[in-house]
């Protein structure tokens, strides 16, 4: 791409100094000074850095600015350098934005030139700030081309989300038809050739087949491909298998291992094994057949059968590089070069897991590498009294394309009735290494995933159904292709590329680590691992922790004054429908963001009666369960609300849920959390499977007031979870038959103009009982009551332009000495807790200086102050701590 600024002007001094015209004709035109034809030995030393140059002897070289002024290395109209097209014709002068070339029969034949390297400089991110975009339009129809970095892209919940997207996106649209079409090098999408590279195409078009309706299909595939080989190797969009990859298998192994190993029982049973080998005139050897036989490790022997219980595996390792010493091939006939297909026979029984790997699928070190072994099979359920027997062949193939085809559909309110939903095949496509490309095995596998979502609504009855069905190998992921080290398996960074991205807190920023993705704007390398997410927790969308505005070692709820604004986050309402303890809406996980989870099929349904404008009635039934592996969830539910807007007395919200369910799904999270006193950080939080035969309950209720110049908050939760399985059934779960949470807050404030000052008394009281399911987590009670009162005086002024009561408060002034003082006590009623294990009292005063000033377009606010604390636990420890501070902050608004 090409962006020029001016055309090409003529330096001949033939022309008149000051008239300046555009060269004629087409083409390049030979231009040169007539003088310059003279037969002179000399040197000349005329200026062409200059725009227009003056008449003077050859000789005059001398700078002198007295007389004339000076002139600046390149004029406005001169920027950049001659660019043409690929016919010869002039495009005038400006900058190389962006090049993609990709030449084929090539090393190195793959470039991204974003005018990094080159002598146009790097415009593309100076100028341009990664984005570069065209379009035109006819009138019923536009077109736009966009060229970037982090280009928001998003077809379909199933198919492709990237908040970020790295390459070409071409956007087209009609009165009934709309599309989008990408293309990406995944593989060092910033710059430099390379061979071995992974490619990235995409497409999602959506048509208006009715008034309210539209059909849309899409299509994604990433795929590797090498530009030292031709074309004429079949479908380039199959993939091509690495360099580093595309050698002879010497060795293989097969491990098979139990897919539920916690329960201890019925793991994988293998009776038969067998390997099956082909050459590339297509002739089959059989392993038995020529003495190809495996090492056996681990395992044990039950009735002829090797069996893998809890954390036990069985390998089998297959030698392929003793093929040309076997005695039945002692006159050459097979080769490791020469084996196109390697499959591998097994007859399994139970609950199994098939993984395979070979001398060349490794995570990618040169000097020691390290064998990764990859899932190739999954035995459906967890099956243990060998029912599911069967034998299965599973071929040996390297990664080299991944595609999406989709297609989904959008009915939106007819006669009441609104339908969407998503279905959709990946097809993962692999080969066998050698001995040739256009020779190699090609094999696919298959997965599907599919939704469905449909909502009739005819006041006061509502009916809203969800249906889903999403397998264990379904995959929105590719292997990228690397130049020194082919595909690594294993890495810190895991070097794949994703078509949906984990962005559970919707804030455009995945939260996992990817190679090549562009975080550079969040000033992190590509080493970090991970990245802060706190999904629901970001209410005001300043991408900032709710309960951590100022971003220090406290939380807000914990830090002296302001805690009265801020609540804990176990106050809180919501859903919580995989019953893990806690609301979906502050959920995060390491997965990709499907609608659904991965491995999960079932339906929820439920029909809401509305009673009136503000209260309504909900009863649901939910029905989900793992595909391939073991777990399942049956619940029955009612739901009901009720907001009441109460005139002067403010504004009644109840909620209240019950359920009985059985769920034995584990929803494992990675959460954000806040210790008091260090950085918040991600943690692990284990589902411990809280409502596997469960009653539970959660209600809540809030209530605000204003009394004339009083505002009050009262909020109540009460959330119980009572387990119907035996006392001996929960111990043995390490849990607690009743546990939940109860908590009650209330708080008051009151603001009393004096004069031109300002005083607010508050109040906060907040009670917690805590009861975790599992009896590793202690149990806890406590109260804790405190008193603000702070009081604000302006100083240098009597009157202020913005006043809300004349010669009173309420007003912002430029200076102001503001104070605080927070009494608080807190009273340990029972147990501990992590932060705290005893009741304490508390003072805390703050003096500060506050000053507004306007100052260089922006808004700058300073402040100079001491703040003293006093704490005093139970056991008469006092943990005092001083601060004086001096803040200067500069704002827009």
């Amino acid at each position: 791409m090409l962006v020029g600024v001016a055309p090409a002007w003529s330096q001949s001094r033939l022309l008149q100094q000051g008239n300046y015209t555009l060269p004629t004709g087409m083409g390049l035109q030979p231009q040169f000074d007539l003088e310059k034809v003279s037969p002179v030995v000399h040197e000349w030393y005329t200026p062409q850095h200059l725009f227009e140059s003056q008449v003077r002897p050859w000789y005059v070289n001398d700078t002198q600015y007295a007389r004339e002024t000076y002139v600046r290395y390149v004029d406005q109209l001169l920027e950049g350098f001659e660019h043409f097209d690929t016919f010869g014709r002039s495009l005038g002068r400006g900058w190389l934005v962006y090049n993609w070339q990709h030449v084929r029969n090539e090393r190195n034949g793959s470039l991204i030139d974003k005018g990094i390297t080159n002598v146009d400089g790097a415009q593309f991110s100076s100028a341009f700030q990664n984005l570069v975009v065209s379009s035109d339009t006819d009138g019923r129809s536009i077109y736009r081309m966009s060229v970037g970095d982090r280009i928001f892209t998003r077809f379909s919940p199933l198919t492709f989300y990237k908040p970020r997207f790295n390459g070409v996106r071409l956007d087209y649209a009609n009165d009934r038809i709309e599309g989008t079409m990408l293309l990406s090098r995944p593989s060092q999408p910033d710059g430099f050739s390379q061979t071995n590279i992974t490619h990235m195409i995409g497409g999602h078009g959506r048509a208006q087949v009715a008034a309210n309706a539209t059909l849309g299909l899409t299509y994604v595939n990433a795929y590797s491909t090498r530009t030292d080989l031709d074309f004429e190797l079949g479908n380039p969009l199959n993939g091509i298998v690495p360099s580093r990859q595309d050698q002879p298998v010497q060795k293989l192994w097969v491990r098979i291992r139990d897919d539920s190993p916690s329960d201890f029982v019925g793991g994988g049973r293998v009776f038969r094994h067998e390997i099956v080998l082909e050459d590339t005139s297509g002739q089959v050897f059989r392993g038995r057949d020529i003495g190809l036989l495996p090492t056996i490790e681990g395992g044990r022997r039950v009735d002829g059968a090797l069996v893998t219980d809890g954390s036990e595996t069985v390998v089998l390792l297959y030698d392929l590089a003793q093929l040309a010493e076997l005695p039945a091939l002692q006159d050459g006939q097979l080769l490791t070069s020469a084996v196109r297909r390697a499959t591998v026979e097994l007859s399994l029984a139970n609950d199994y897991l098939v993984e395979m790997a070979s001398d060349r699928q490794s995570d990618g070190d040169r000097y020691d590498p390290e064998i990764v072994f990859l899932p190739v099979r999954r035995a459906d359920g967890n099956v243990q009294d060998q029912s599911n027997s069967q034998q299965i062949s599973i071929d040996f193939g390297f990664p080299t394309a991944n595609e999406l085809i989709g297609v989904d559909w959008d009915l939106a309110y007819w006669r009441g009735l609104s339908i969407q939903g998503e279905a959709v095949l990946n097809r993962r496509h692999q080969k066998y290494p050698g001995p040739r490309p256009s020779q190699q095995y090609h094999f696919v596998r298959e997965s599907t995933a599919a939704y469905a979502n449909a909502a009739y609504s005819r006041n006061p009855w509502s009916v809203f159904v969800e249906v889903f069905a999403i397998e264990d190998g379904y995959s929105t992921s590719h292997w990228v292709a690397e130049t020194n080290k082919g595909l690594a398996f294993k890495a810190d960074i895991p070097r794949v590329y994703e078509f949906v991205d984990d962005d559970d807190d919707n804030n455009a920023v995945p939260e996992w680590i990817r190679p090549f993705q562009n975080i550079a704007s969040l000033g992190q390398q590509e080493t970090v691992q991970e990245l802060p997410a706190w999904p629901g927790y970001d209410e005001n969308r300043d991408f900032i922790y709710d309960h951590n505005q100022n971003r220090n070692l406290v939380p807000d709820y914990d830090e002296p004054f302001l805690r009265f604004r801020s609540d804990r986050p176990e106050f809180l309402f919501g859903m919580d429908m995989n019953h893990n303890a806690t609301v979906d809406r502050f959920e995060n996980d390491d997965q990709p963001d499907y609608p659904y989870k991965r491995d999960h099929r079932g339906y929820n349904v439920y029909t809401r009666v509305n009673a009136g404008p503000d209260a309504s009635l909900t009863l649901g039934r939910q029905r989900m369960e793992l595909i391939s592996g073991d777990g399942h969830t049956r619940s029955v539910y009612a739901l009901g609300t009720w907001v009441q807007e109460l005139g002067s007395a403010g504004r009644l919200r109840v909620f209240d849920f019950g359920a009985r369910v059985r769920d034995d799904i584990a929803d494992h999270l990675r959460q954000w959390v806040q210790p008091l006193g260090t950085a918040g950080r991600m943690r692990d939080l284990a589902d411990g499977l809280p409502a596997m035969d469960t009653w539970r309950n959660t209600f809540y209720v809030d209530w605000t007031q204003r009394l004339g110049d009083v505002r009050a908050l009262h909020r109540f939760k009460l959330e119980r979870w009572w387990q119907r399985d035996s006392k001996e059934q929960v111990a043995a779960r390490e849990g607690r038959r009743l546990s939940g949470f109860t908590g009650v807050i209330n708080k008051a404030e009151w603001s009393i103009p004096i004069g031109l000052a300002l005083l607010e008394p508050r109040f906060k009281s907040e009670y917690r009982s805590d009861r975790p399911f599992r009896k590793q987590l202690s149990t806890a009670r406590s109260i804790e009551e405190t008193v603000f009162l702070l009081w604000t005086q302006p100083l240098f002024a009597e009157r202020t332009t913005v006043n809300y009561y004349a010669g009173y408060g309420k007003q912002l002034f430029d200076t102001e000495v503001q104070a605080g003082l927070e009494v608080s006590r807190l009273w340990m009623i029972d147990g501990r807790r992590e932060d705290i294990d005893q009741g304490f009292s508390s003072q805390t005063v703050v003096f500060q200086l506050v000053n507004r000033v306007a100052y260089q377009g922006y808004k700058l606010v300073s402040r100079t102050g001491l703040q003293l604390t006093r704490r005093k636990l139970e056991d008469g420890e006092r943990q005092d701590s001083n601060l004086v501070f001096m803040v200067i902050n500069a704002g827009l608004r």
